[in-house]
């Protein structure tokens, strides 16, 4: 069974978790991948790598998209922060952004070339979800199984 959200610390950095901030740029996702894949293959979990790199696609990407204001872009700022957690047979993705509004899955279209990222996170991870942060913004969440 998944521990609830509250037992996992975003922002933990250590054995159990590493962080990395993020600029909102167009080259984010790919540093949060690359980030995430020496992490997981340095704690030996080389087997989540994939599935965690897309997850992690996804989440940055939206907020990346819809997580920033443009005032915080164009200030060069790290709004966004990529935490990974590992809890037991879990390993829990966090990507954190100063929005407070919150993720919205819409229904899977074929002609659209976007708008499928949660539904591809719900396929790929065991659970997900999204957390309100205290004072502002909020984290979107999935947690993988330790293989």
């Amino acid at each position: 069974m998944l521990p609830p959200l509250t037992v996992f610390e975003p922002g933990t950095d250590g054995a159990d978790g590493a962080v990395c901030a993020l600029r909102p740029t167009s080259t984010s996702s790919r540093q949060a991948r690359e980030f995430a894949t020496t992490t997981l293959q340095g704690w030996g979990l080389d087997d989540l790598v994939d599935d965690a790199t897309v997850i992690i696609s996804e989440l940055v990407t939206n907020a990346v998209r819809h997580g920033v204001p443009p005032y915080a872009a164009a200030a060069g700022d790290a709004p966004i922060k990529l935490s990974l957690v590992r809890q037991g047979a879990f390993v829990v993705v966090i990507v954190s952004d100063p929005s407070e509004d919150d993720p919205k899955q819409r229904p899977a279209d074929d002609v659209c070339e976007n708008g499928r990222g949660l539904h591809v996170i719900e396929a790929l991870s065991r659970a997900w979800g999204w957390t309100p942060l205290p004072g502002t913004g909020k984290a979107v969440w999935a947690a993988l199984s330790v293989h």
